[in-house]
Order: structure tokens, then sequence, then C-alpha cells
């Protein structure tokens, strides 16, 4: 192939050729820097459910906690979270409440071939709506929901809502044995019966309950996000029959 380089190109018509070649350029990157760019790991981990003096209670997490780490997200704007999955098995993640693309939705064998050990999956999708949700496992879900894999996810309002406090509680219900340990016997009859594994301790944001002070007249705004395997829950934010305290209790 012969190439013709007789062609001339005068002082002007070469700057303001590469004039437009850095403008090009410089625009490129700045539509690429308006996805937010997140990643986890699915993965054992150790959690103290019972409390700090109890023991530690062998767990699975995203990102080394459990519940997983919150993902705050800005309403409109596009999100690419790549999962890595440091578990001996399948894995997905389903983005729960959020309307996304079907391809995005975590539900292994019908959106999605399941992360394998060791493989890693990018979800990317533009969440339309704010307000408070959560993410967790779809695949084997009652086991791994159970063994920990759920994290909050909240989407922030384009314009923020005033507040004095924003207050998380994710709960979670865990069935725990007398040492402190994650029960066995998962997916028994009394399970399959209602849909899921109700347990024996309650944690809120990971932790045991523990009473919380606000101050006359603060305005709070209190995300509930329940995350537990098979119970509702019912709550009383001016107190229980006696007035003492806010309380939340299986329905």
């Amino acid at each position: 192939m012969r190439y013709d380089f007789s062609h001339s190109i005068s002082r002007r018509g070469f700057f303001a050729a590469a004039a437009g070649a850095a403008v090009s350029c410089s625009l490129r990157p700045a539509r690429a820097s308006t996805e937010d760019e997140r990643r986890i790991k699915v993965g054992p981990g150790q959690a103290l459910l019972n409390g700090a003096d109890g023991p530690s209670t062998a767990v699975w997490t995203y990102s080394g906690t459990t519940p997983g780490p919150t993902l705050r997200l800005r309403q409109g704007q596009p999100v690419r979270i790549t999962v890595e999955n440091g578990l001996d098995e399948d894995t997905t993640v389903h983005w729960h409440g959020i309307r996304l693309p079907n391809a995005m939705d975590g539900v292994p064998g019908l959106t999605q071939r399941p992360i394998g050990p060791g493989e890693n999956f990018v979800y990317e999708f533009t969440p339309p709506d704010a307000g408070t949700f959560w993410y967790h496992s779809h695949a084997d879900s009652l086991v791994q929901i159970g063994r920990g894999l759920a994290g909050p996810l909240i989407v922030e309002e384009r314009e923020p809502v005033a507040a004095d406090r924003d207050l998380l509680w994710l709960l979670q219900d865990w069935r725990l044995t007398s040492d402190g340990q994650i029960a066995g016997g998962f997916g028994s009859m009394m399970d399959a019966s209602m849909s899921g594994r109700v347990g024996n301790a309650v944690t809120i944001n990971g932790a045991a309950p523990a009473d919380l002070s606000v101050t006359a007249g603060e305005r709070v705004r209190l995300r509930l996000a329940n995350a537990h395997g098979g119970a509702a829950l019912r709550g009383s934010p001016s107190g229980d029959r006696r007035g003492r305290r806010p309380a939340l209790r299986p329905a």
C-alpha cells in the first residue's frame, strides 16, 4: 500500500485541527466520570450478633461486614457495581425494590448466569426512584440471607429532604444455637410453610438493639429495611402499650 504525503497544511489549519482534537478528547472522560463506580466482595467473616460481650458468630459478608456497606446512590445517576464472589458456592445480588433492566435483577438461571466462586459480575443501572432499598443474595436465598448476605441501599433525592438526622435501621433476625452460632437445618418444613426462616435473635445494623436518644423538636428521618428471612414486623414510634419506648416486634 502506498501513501501520499504530498498534501500540505497551513500553520493556522494545524493549530485549529489540534484544538478540535483536544476538545473532543476532553469531552469523553467527562461523560464517563458521571458513572458511579462501586465494588463489593462476598465472603466469610465474623460478627458480634450476641452483643459486645457475647461470642463471635461465623457469617457471610459483603465487603467484610453484615449487613453489607450502605450504598448511597444518586437518583438518575448511572452506577456500575462489580461483585466479586469469595464464597465456595454460586451467588448473585438482587437490588430489592429498584426498577432496573431485567438483566441486572440478579435472579440466577433466569436473568443472569450465577457468579461462580472466584468470579466477578458487573451490575449496571440507573436508579430512577429515590428512597430506601436493600440488596441481598438471590442464589439459595434462604441459606445465604440467613447467613448474613444483605445490605442497605439508599437512593438520595435530587433535592435533599430537610432533616436534622438521617437514620437507617436494617433489621435482621438470626436463628442461633446456644453457643451463638448460626443453626443448621435450612429448608425445614416449618421454613417452607412460612416461605422463610424465623430467627430467635434480632439485630439492628448488625448489632443488638439499643436505646436511641432524640431531642425534643428534632426532625429525624428514620429509614427502615426489613431483611428478616420470614418475619413481618409491626412498630409503634410513640412507644409500647405502657408508653415506655418505640417498639418493634413480630406481627
